[in-house]
């Protein structure tokens, strides 16, 4: 009996810890996709939201990491995007007021570019392609940083 009772404490003990591992794996795989997703969330909503674009009204430099959007819509609504540096906030205004888009976002810079879409532009009369750019940095990925982007055309164009 003893020796029954040892071996199923050494097989519990062992269980216990394969277990325990596992469930940390888990919970730091699922810190590194919930910044990920905040990260694509943003991506979405930009896209979405371009596509009721009528034109760029304002658009910070692409080397700024805070970035800034501002366009109209054909309505006549002015909406934007913007980057808090500290505490890591996107925010976007949606013509009446500031709410907040994503948390843990390194960096947010916007690309705009002229109709080839390869000639880049500052000029806002000459944007018709805008490049947005999202780091999030991966908390359980030994802090490696993750560039994601995408592009949208504007629409009156």
């Amino acid at each position: 009996m003893m020796v029954a009772t040892a071996i199923m404490a050494t097989l519990m003990a062992s269980v216990v810890v394969v277990m325990r591992s596992g469930y940390a794996v888990w919970n730091a795989q699922e810190a590194d996709i919930d910044a990920l997703e905040n990260g694509y969330g943003v991506l979405r909503h930009f896209v979405q939201q371009m596509r009721q674009a009528d034109v760029v009204t304002v658009i910070s430099a692409a080397t700024d990491t805070t970035g800034d959007l501002t366009f109209t819509t054909a309505a006549g609504v002015t909406r934007a995007w913007s980057h808090n540096g500290t505490p890591e906030q996107v925010y976007f205004n949606n013509g009446t007021s500031n709410q907040l888009l994503a948390n843990n976002i390194d960096t947010l810079t916007f690309t705009g570019y002229e109709a080839d879409g390869v000639t880049p532009t500052t000029v806002v009369d000459d944007i018709q392609v805008v490049q947005c750019s999202v780091q999030v940095t991966l908390p359980q990925g030994a802090g490696v940083p993750r560039m994601l982007s995408c592009r949208a055309w504007i629409r009156s164009w």
